[in-house]
């Protein structure tokens, strides 16, 4: 609300910021009870007629240094005048003098009108025009540079009253598109005036470039993987060895196992898949065959749910058959198990895994098909 009232203010001065404080009435209070002579602004009891918060409606705000009277902001007689939501004297306001906004720049404003200091001698009014004009320095102004409206060219300097190109800059371009530039870095003059790079190319050191994606460093005239390239391999000068492969920017072994994002991993390539640019997880059983099963997949280590449980029944007996998915063992604490049969005639029948309850991660074997639940709390898959 205040701030829609200061805007009023700026637009039409502070006769339309009464009238959007009335129009703003919705927030009065409505069941507050005030003394004679104050109103209800909010929850606060005020009197419209002096306060500078609140100055002829509520919400109608004075400028800082201005005082409420009878209902209406009034400005100190030192500060006459409003610019905006200031007071000011437009006789003395360098900021604002003789009309709002105009500036002095290195003058002071004195009876309305900026008057130059005579120190140094290069000061100058410029444009010679008292509505617009502004005390300046020539010595140095890049828009009155010598004299009033000489502009040095885009990128110059004015430096001791001359427009001055400064190296390794170097003036390119006729007329209006002449232009003070740096020939190694300026696409549209690189390394000579008038030497334009293509779209998508960049200049650097004097020479036209490709742009090189999120990720890629530019190495000579391409754009490589600091991080996976063996022919730049952690920089553009380092090259990996005959059989190396680049990998987190150093040069490595070559991979002869699963690659994801630039890592090379334990899990060997075949039958595997990266977990989008990680590498797998690795797991093991320890029950049904004379050696431990080591098995990749997505599902972290130590983690036991139905998937896990079906990815470890499937390393114990690829060609098997899920039987069911939620066999209930309550013998064992109310443990969620799989059954996972082999192929009737196999030298082990049925493999129970249990992936919830006090009794995960522990799976037994038999060599019917009758499967029991595991009875001995000994975590043998993971």
């Amino acid at each position: 609300m205040v701030d829609s009232i200061a805007r009023s203010v700026a637009r039409g001065g502070w006769g339309l910021a009464l009238v959007a404080a009335v129009v703003a009435g919705a927030c009065t209070s409505t069941t507050l009870t005030c003394p004679a002579g104050q109103t209800a602004c909010g929850e606060t009891c005020v009197d419209l007629t002096s306060d500078a918060l609140h100055c002829g409606a509520c919400n109608v705000q004075c400028n800082a240094g201005s005082s409420c009277a009878a209902g209406v902001c009034t400005c100190p007689s030192t500060l006459p005048d409003t610019c905006g939501l200031q007071c000011v004297n437009k006789q003395t306001d360098a900021a604002n003098c003789g009309t709002c906004g105009h500036a002095c720049g290195l003058g002071a404003c004195t009876a309305a009108a900026c008057v130059c200091d005579t120190t140094p001698a290069t000061v100058a009014f410029c444009p010679d025009d008292p509505a617009r004009g502004s005390c300046v320095d020539t010595a140095s102004s890049a828009s009155n540079c010598g004299s009033c409206g000489n502009v040095c060219i885009a990128g110059e300097v004015c430096s001791s009253s001359t427009c001055t190109c400064l190296s390794p800059k170097q003036v390119c371009g006729t007329g209006a598109a002449t232009v003070c530039t740096d020939v190694s870095s300026d696409p549209r003059n690189c390394g000579s005036c008038g030497t334009t790079c293509a779209a998508g190319q960049t200049c650097a050191s004097g020479t036209c470039q490709p742009t090189c994606a999120a990720g890629f460093t530019l190495c000579g005239t391409t754009c490589v993987n600091l991080q996976t390239d063996p022919a730049h391999c952690g920089s553009c000068a380092t090259t990996c060895s005959a059989g190396q492969a680049c990998s987190a920017g150093t040069c490595q072994a070559a991979c002869t196992t699963l690659t994801c994002g630039g890592t090379c991993c334990q899990a060997p390539s075949a039958g595997n898949a990266c977990c989008g640019t990680s590498c797998p997880f690795q797991h093991k059983n320890f029950v049904g065959t004379a050696a431990e099963q080591t098995y990749y997949d997505c599902n972290p280590s130590f983690v036991w749910t139905l998937d896990s449980a079906q990815n470890a029944a499937r390393a114990w007996s690829p060609n098997g058959n899920q039987i069911t998915p939620t066999q209930s063992c309550p013998t064992v604490g109310g443990s969620l198990c799989l059954v996972w049969q082999k192929p009737i005639g196999a030298p082990e029948g049925c493999a129970v895994f249990c992936y919830f309850g006090p009794f995960e991660g522990v799976a037994t074997v038999t060599t019917t098909y009758s499967c029991p639940c595991p009875t001995d709390q000994q975590k043998n898959w993971y």
